[in-house]
């Protein structure tokens, strides 16, 4: 499966696809504004004109994803009337709607267009591009509106959709293009390694290059003179301007160094001021002695950087060495004897073993970048290493000297710019950015080398109301062995009431009634009657531990999720059964909406594209229905009538789930962790100061403040607890591993097979974790983050963390498929790191393997 770096080498590689066409003289029409990148790069390919498209969706009342209609900057609507008719929309609402639609619409074509004027589309090949597919709705409107202008044909073009949104869309386009059709098909920025959102400002860069210009650095060529000897520098600066990195050449190369340009130009674009200078004349440069005399290189460097600084008007202005083959030394040099604020020093195939002299003066931090071909050169890097202060070596893979490999200058400028803005303001002089991040963590860490040591987390958290354990897998054994021991404790010694899991409230039902009742012949047997894929998840040697630990105290065990929607049905049913025929045959009416679908839940989703309303109304009406039972009205147990109204209450949503499943995006995520955070609360107000346990994934339990999930529009049940409870109320524990192997499957519904975990790759939190679990000599150790941790570097600054799901493929993790991007210490109140884990123990089940629906996303 293809992962593209960015949206312009996704544009790129779809320009190449759609070069067929280029004869045909068509307009690309961007979808803004992700969509304007791809545009822009696949009309440079083609040679063809860009315009944006843009097109607001009418979603249908009840149900926004589902588009009725579409506006554009026209103003002439598009509607589908056939739909209109079907679901009976108010005429006046729709009309509001337009009217809403269509000035939000030419506001943005104000801001984006100005006075310029719609190209025409009539009788023009016409391709659509935008980033990514999830449901085609807004593309399918987009499209019928276009057709009244009557194109010659309309093409829909992007990088990557699920297989079913491009037959929809084939509905009403002449052609879909598309790279990738990945199945299952989670969110659109999944396949991008970078997704950074689009600014307003981004948008009119690509459509205005000649006004709009918030990369483009301001060039000049200056002098620098070495006694009588004079010599040329070429200057950018930038718009608010970080700080000058000082170039250095060696072996031969001058300031028109095609590789350093480039870096060069890569980091203007991220706001860092450049310096490329020749730091030999040409008659120097004839003498191949020259090329290694480091200290005229130095010389000649220090004199460059002062000019520069003189011409911008700064001379405070913090410094960074890059260095080249010989121009490494220079620049270890140059960083040791100025007396201006330096911060970072990188060298790229360089010689810093020709600084040697300089080693011992040399305070700030070092990257040393070397190609994994360049055998020799990395061998004098390593020796370099050993003597440099603070210092970084990384090995890029398949590069030889020059890094002149498909790929391979680029992640040069990658590791540059991150070392760069790693360190730039901040500066601690003999730690490098990695070892500071150690460094942190290790004043934080809690060695685990006997159990006794696991005491200062387990009685911060137990001041909580509500304990939340993650996990960085459903597959780890380890994981469930330390939650279920820090469970036992916060039960036994510190009152807790219940345990909550992510896990189907029927299945976990059943094991709470064996807790409560001891009836059954063991959790383990009850375990093996679980359907629900993935069954390993709850039907383990760990739970079952747990389960049977739970009956002397009496704790209860429920589940939160929401998947059951027919298993909760039929519970339903069979107890009104018992308690009011009457009912029951209302509540049996109702549901038989679902009878067609025969317990397929997919089934029924697809069913909502035809029929919106679907039985919506009718679950909606048979929970109500049950929350109005009263106990001494139906000579029933309390807690039976409580477990047959959730039940209801699952049906309800598990109905609004599957129902926003089939549209994707964050609305199918939040329905899920929203009903979770109503279960909990439901579970907290039975008992007045009732204190719970959760466990979830961390993808859950962890604040989604923190990650990406929240420009993304997801939340999730850790996030909605602090805000529902308060901070000091609930107690949020990250866990991880580096290694190991863990209980997956390779694909949905599919057997359970232990994989191998690799080693988590370079940069990531789990890989800062393995780091601090060396030095300490431990291999489990936990961290509580204070108001301290989080002004540190843990709580600013944003790392990649593992999450693997039910369905892993180790594959991935090369392509940071596997990783959050998450502030540690905001997402989490504490985490616990476990060095090497190894895979779950599941108890084989009498699972029956119909297409039950996935757990979404990532299986997680």
């Amino acid at each position: 499966m293809a992962i593209f770096q960015d949206r312009h080498e996704a544009g790129e590689a779809l320009g190449r696809k759609l070069l067929s066409y280029k004869e045909e003289n068509p307009l690309i029409l961007a979808i803004p504004r992700g969509g304007v990148p791809i545009a822009a790069a696949v009309a440079k390919i083609l040679g063809a004109d860009m315009d944006l498209l843009m097109v607001k969706k009418i979603g249908a009342p009840n149900n926004p994803e589902l588009a009725i209609g579409a506006v554009s900057e026209s103003g002439e609507p598009w509607l589908n009337k056939k739909l209109i008719r079907r679901l009976n929309v108010n005429t006046k609402k729709i009309e509001a709607t337009l009217a809403e639609k269509t000035s939000e619409v030419r506001n943005q074509m104000k801001k984006f267009r100005g006075d310029s004027p719609i190209k025409e589309v009539k009788g023009r090949t016409l391709i659509v591009v935008d980033d990514g597919i999830a449901t085609g709705a807004t593309l399918q409107a987009a499209v019928e509106l276009l057709k009244t202008r009557k194109p010659k044909k309309i093409i829909v073009a992007a990088p990557v959709a699920p297989k079913s949104s491009v037959e929809e869309i084939l509905r009403v386009a002449d052609e879909v293009i598309c790279l990738e059709t990945p199945e299952p098909f989670h969110a659109v920025g999944n396949f991008y390694h970078d997704f950074t959102q689009v600014e307003d400002e981004d948008v009119l860069a690509y459509l205005h290059p000649q006004q709009a210009k918030p990369f483009e650095a301001e060039q000049l060529e200056i002098q620098f003179h070495d006694g009588e000897k004079v010599l040329k520098a070429d200057l950018a600066t930038v718009k608010d301007m970080k700080c000058l990195i000082v170039f250095s050449h060696g072996s031969g190369s001058s300031r028109l160094s095609p590789r350093n340009r480039f870096v060069a130009k890569e980091l203007n674009k991220i706001g860092f001021g450049t310096l490329l200078a020749d730091l030999l004349t040409q008659e120097e440069d004839k003498d191949r002695k020259n090329v290694f005399d480091v200290d005229l290189l130095v010389s000649r460097t220090l004199k460059a950087t002062e000019a520069g600084l003189h011409k911008i008007g700064n001379m405070d202005l913090p410094l960074g060495f890059f260095g080249a083959s010989t121009g490494a030394a220079a620049a270890l040099g140059a960083a040791a004897k100025t007396h201006r604020k330096v911060f970072a020093v990188v060298s790229r195939g360089g010689r810093p073993d020709l600084a040697a002299s300089y080693f011992r003066q040399v305070k700030v931090p070092t990257l040393l970048i070397v190609g994994g071909e360049d055998h020799q050169v990395i061998a004098l890097n390593e020796k370099a290493a050993r003597e440099l202060l603070a210092v970084k070596t990384v090995i890029v893979p398949g590069a030889t000297h020059l890094f002149e490999e498909p790929g391979a200058l680029e992640e040069v400028v990658e590791y540059a710019a991150d070392w760069f803005l790693e360190l730039y303001p901040h500066q601690v002089v003999g730690k490098a950015p990695q070892e500071n991040v150690v460094h942190v963590m290790e004043d934080l860490a809690h060695p685990i080398k006997a159990d006794g040591d696991w005491e200062d987390l387990i009685r911060k958290i137990a001041k909580s109301r509500i304990v939340m354990l993650g996990e960085a897998s459903h597959g780890s054994a380890e994981f469930y062995t330390v939650r279920r021991m820090i469970s036992e404790r916060l039960i036994r010694d510190h009152g807790f009431d219940f345990i909550a899991v992510e896990g189907d409230w029927p299945d976990c039902q059943k094991l709470h009634d064996y807790i409560r009742t001891g009836e059954g012949k063991s959790a383990k047997d009850i375990m093996r009657r679980f359907e629900r894929w993935p069954t390993w998840m709850w039907a383990n040697d760990e739970a079952a531990t747990m389960i049977e630990w739970m009956q002397s105290y009496q704790a209860g065990f429920y589940g939160l999720d929401v998947y059951s929607l027919f298993e909760s049905m039929d519970y339903v049913m069979a107890y009104t059964k018992q308690v009011d025929t009457g009912l029951a045959k209302e509540i049996k009416s109702n549901y038989s909406c679902f009878e067609p679908f025969r317990k397929n839940e997919k089934a029924y989703a697809k069913f909502l594209m035809e029929f919106e309303e679907g039985c919506k109304g009718e679950v909606m009406e048979s929970l109500q229905k049950m929350l109005r039972l009263r106990v001494e009205k139906i000579n029933t147990a309390h807690r039976d009538l409580f477990n047959a109204q959730q039940n209801a209450r699952i049906v309800k949503n598990a109905e609004d789930y599957y129902r926003a499943m089939l549209f994707g995006g964050a609305e199918s995520w939040n329905v899920r962790d929203r009903h979770m955070m109503e279960t909990l609360e439901i579970l907290l107000n039975r008992k007045k100061d009732s204190k719970c346990i959760v466990w979830a994934h961390n993808s859950h339990i962890g604040d989604y403040h923190a990650t990406d999930m929240l420009e993304e529009g997801y939340v999730n049940l850790g996030g909605l607890a602090r805000e529902k409870f308060g901070l000091d109320q609930v107690s949020l524990v990250g866990f991880g591993t580096y290694q190991g192997e863990v209980l997956a499957s390779p694909a949905w519904d599919g057997p359970e097979t232990v994989t191998k975990l690799p080693a988590a790759k370079e940069g990531s939190f789990e890989n800062y974790c393995h780091k601090v679990s060396q030095d300490l000599r431990a291999p489990r150790f936990y961290m509580n983050f204070d108001s301290e941790a989080r002004k540190s570097v843990l709580g600013t600054r944003r790392y990649g963390h593992r999450a693997v799901g039910v369905v892993y493929d180790p594959r991935f993790e090369a392509h940071g498929r596997n990783y959050v991007p998450t502030v540690i210490a905001q997402r989490y109140d504490s985490f616990v790191f476990i060095d090497k884990t190894s895979a779950l123990r599941a108890i084989p089940t009498l699972k029956n393997w119909g297409d039950f629906p996935e757990t979404w996303p990532a299986g997680i």
